[in-house]
């Protein structure tokens, strides 16, 4: 095993929007733009970033690993294969649509179809509408990670998804790297709407005025995103004030950034773990325990974690980072 990521790291500079009543504009650089506005048509960390800008899940991890209810207000256990979601209610899509478990059948049964997504839903047998707020999900008996994967379930407006558009293809088509409906347009339930996207070049949104989370904290309506894919451009344009956040930072700056004083450098644990798969059907030695095992003492975890990740990582010992259901506290070693 390679060495899970401990640490995820953005950055900030402050002026303008860190103490701000005032809406404002957030100038935004990742290092990777979203290959399609279809939350389902690659499984990547950009597409689950802009599926909670534009749409919503029915629960949401929090900062301490554990679960909050965004579209799914409760949940319980009805037996040991199906779990009840209460919907939330008076949600609007962007098309001014109202949500209703209808949205998180069609939901469902996309992910199933999907191929990135569909491993992750295996274990789900069906989704069965209650009533128009109230959901099953049924799995098999004892699947223990139904919440954990239902944080993938981020419903889509199923009535602007049906039909066909001006050439006749069904809007609700998953293409991988295509050009259908559901890649280039979007109704969700989420904060904010696209209203210009340039691919590779530059994607701006704005605030969704009927967003059901008034609560929600933050004070932006309008965000300019530019996919800066270079890591040290990327860091420049933050220190030069071209834009106003950055993620990922790359560990080597991150003492010159958090030295800046107009620049909040925020780190947080992550769950990430990178691994070295070694194929035992293509090589015939990998079949070999002894050979697994030598190779995984031969590779420096920790000088990885020190010199590459500048600490910002932790030695890999097992699947389930800290606070992870199956996490072993005893198995604190990568060796």
């Amino acid at each position: 095993m390679f060495s899970p990521k401990s640490l995820i790291a953005t950055a900030i500079f402050s002026f303008g929007l860190i103490g701000s009543v005032n809406a404002a504009t957030l100038k935004m650089a990742y290092d990777a733009d979203p290959v399609s506005l279809d939350p389902h048509e690659q499984l990547s960390g950009g597409t689950l970033q802009l599926s909670h800008m534009l749409f919503d899940p029915l629960v949401r991890w929090t900062k301490d690993l554990g679960f909050e209810p965004r579209l799914a207000e409760s949940w319980e256990r009805i037996d040991d294969s199906t779990m009840r979601f209460n919907l939330r209610k008076g949600v609007k899509f962007h098309s001014g649509s109202d949500f209703t478990s209808a949205d998180v059948l069609f939901t469902f049964n996309r992910l199933k179809a999907s191929p990135d997504f569909k491993g992750i839903f295996a274990a789900f047998s069906e989704a069965v509408a209650v009533d128009d707020h109230t959901v099953d999900l049924v799995t098999e008996p004892g699947f223990p990670m139904v919440l954990h994967n239902s944080t993938y379930i981020f419903p889509m407006d199923s009535g602007f998804y049906t039909g066909t558009d001006e050439n006749g293809n069904a809007k609700d088509a998953l293409t991988k790297h295509g050009d259908a409906f559901a890649s280039t347009n979007a109704s969700g339930t989420g904060p904010f709407i696209v209203t210009s996207r340039e691919q590779g070049v530059k994607v701006e949104f704005s605030r969704f005025a009927d967003y059901w989370d008034s609560n929600s904290p933050g004070n932006v309506d309008q965000i300019i995103f530019t996919p800066i894919k270079e890591d040290p451009t990327r860091v420049a344009a933050l220190l030069s004030g071209d834009v106003d956040f950055i993620a990922p930072v790359p560990p080597t700056d991150h003492d010159r950034i958090s030295s800046n004083e107009n620049i909040d450098l925020v780190t947080m644990g992550g769950t990430r773990i990178i691994t070295f798969q070694l194929n035992q059907n293509r090589v015939e030695a990998f079949k070999d325990k002894r050979v697994r095992q030598a190779i995984n003492y031969a590779i420096n975890q920790e000088g990885i974690v020190d010199k590459i990740m500048k600490g910002f990582a932790t030695a890999g010992a097992q699947f389930s980072p800290k606070g992870y259901l199956g996490h072993n506290e005893a198995l604190n070693s990568a060796i």
